[in-house]
């Protein structure tokens, strides 16, 4: 199963670099330059093989990238953002945007409006771990495309959906249950489904997947 997902999601990394036209040592460059976003999984795969010659032992390490990291090669190109602090300004400029857009749509509106201390936590610091883990590839095992826009929309859905859910479900309103619904679904949109051993220890499970459990099933059966 581990595998079938990471090929249906992931791109093995020869594959990655002959997609996007790249020597590996095209690829180290922008690696150590700080632009793009490192393998997601790494996956050491040992095997035996058995014939009339005898017994054959080969042991490889495959690195999968996601899928939708093409896109920011592509931009990078596009902008020719050979550097790391041209392709982070743009990174952030993006993430910001998804921020403003949010705040100015509305759901995100309400969510703000009853918890408003939740987008303070978005600010420089968060900003820089945040490049960080872009870099490191974390982003591309928890959302579905590893944009900085979803990775902006990823984080305020956690966050929000772990505010309201302080409160025990007997103490939501109707109105209060219909926004939380919400926001598990924004969530759900924007959120990877993990690798299968993953799942039970991901923000899937713990955001979507319980809060649908136990806020959410009575009312969606009715």
């Amino acid at each position: 199963m581990l595998l079938n997902y990471l090929y249906s999601e992931f791109y093995e990394e020869q594959v990655f670099l002959d997609l996007l036209g790249l020597s590996s040592s095209d690829w180290q460059s922008l690696l150590e330059r700080r632009v793009m976003p490192a393998a997601s999984y790494l996956f050491t795969n040992s095997s035996l093989c058995v014939s009339f010659f005898g017994q054959y032992q080969e042991r490889e390490l495959y690195r999968f990238h996601l899928k939708s990291h093409r896109r920011w090669f592509e931009d990078l190109q596009c902008f020719g953002l050979t550097q790391e602090q041209a392709a982070k300004a743009f990174f952030l400029s993006r993430f910001r945007s998804a921020k403003e857009a949010f705040l100015a749509g509305e759901l995100g509106a309400r969510l703000h409006a009853l918890h408003p201390d939740v987008m303070a936590a978005f600010d420089g610091d968060l900003e820089e771990r945040t490049w960080g883990h872009f870099l490191n590839g974390t982003y591309g095992i928890c959302t579905r495309d590893g944009q900085p826009d979803t990775i902006f929309q990823k984080q305020a859905g956690v966050r929000f959906i772990e505010k309201m859910t302080e409160a025990q479900p007997h103490q939501f309103s109707k109105e209060h249950l219909g926004l939380l619904r919400q926001t598990v679904d924004f969530l759900d949109a924007v959120e990877s489904d993990f690798a299968p051993h993953e799942v039970s220890q991901s923000s899937r499970q713990r955001c979507i997947i319980e809060v649908r459990e136990r806020y959410l099933a009575e009312r969606v059966a009715a």
